[in-house]
């Protein structure tokens, strides 16, 4: 009983902090690189860069992480634009949550986080211990605990272009390993309240990067899935 007060609680006042905030709109930030934002117009993919504020992007690592041996082709931190959106639709990312729908998505993509940084991911409400699945499927890079993140599964997709982390996890599925394939909607963990995260309001912290060089998966370009997740129309 404890347990579900808590989550409803939690989530209702996750939904309070949000209720004013626009969820329709033309126009969203697809992609940020340093103080650099990329805003497009998705009812037409026209784009066009913006500077914005002072931000940096989320580091999600550090240095003394082995990274694992993964094709190298290019930056770290590449270009992102409105191809590499069509490209997440046709391959069709689903919503990493079991039984959350597109109208229930809210784009916190660009929420501040103190005051040096911006979210560059979306927060996906849920219960504590909804399965978390595989938005497309790939290689698990790793499995990683931080303060910050708490238990967190770090993946690519299948031609190690993107990278998506699910942080805050509960707990791993059990048998879950390091290099393994998964399939688009396989289980992979559990939605949770772990790191930083407010324990009244478990949800799963769900963000993208374009990454052309595997070695460093931890670093990349993020870019912004709740125009795939959530299309306009």
């Amino acid at each position: 009983m404890r347990s579900f007060l808590a989550t409803f609680f939690g989530a209702f006042f996750f939904a309070l902090i949000y209720q004013t905030k626009p969820v329709s709109s033309d126009t969203v930030t697809l992609a940020r690189s340093g103080a650099t934002a990329l805003v497009v117009d998705t009812a037409a993919l026209d784009s066009s860069a913006t500077q914005m504020g002072d931000t940096s992007s989320l580091r999600l690592a550090p240095d003394t992480l082995v990274a694992p041996q993964f094709p190298s082709t290019g930056s770290s931190h590449p270009p992102v634009g409105p191809a590499d959106l069509e490209s997440l639709k046709r391959d069709n990312m689903i919503i990493p949550v079991a039984g959350v729908a597109p109208k229930d998505l809210i784009d916190s993509f660009d929420d501040k986080r103190g005051t040096d940084r911006t979210h560059n991911a979306l927060d996906i409400m849920a219960r504590r211990n909804t399965p978390v699945v595989a938005a497309l499927p790939g290689t698990i890079l790793k499995l990683h605990n931080s303060t910050a993140g708490g238990l967190t599964v770090y993946q690519s997709d299948s031609t190690f272009r993107f990278v998506m982390m699910y942080g805050h996890l509960e707990s791993y599925r059990p048998g879950i390993v390091e290099g393994q394939s998964v399939k688009r909607g396989e289980i992979i963990g559990f939605v949770g309240s772990t790191g930083n995260a407010n324990v009244l309001a478990p949800h799963l912290h769900f963000q993208v990067t374009r990454n052309d060089n595997m070695k460093e998966w931890w670093k990349g370009t993020p870019i912004n899935p709740f125009p795939v997740l959530r299309p306009q129309g």
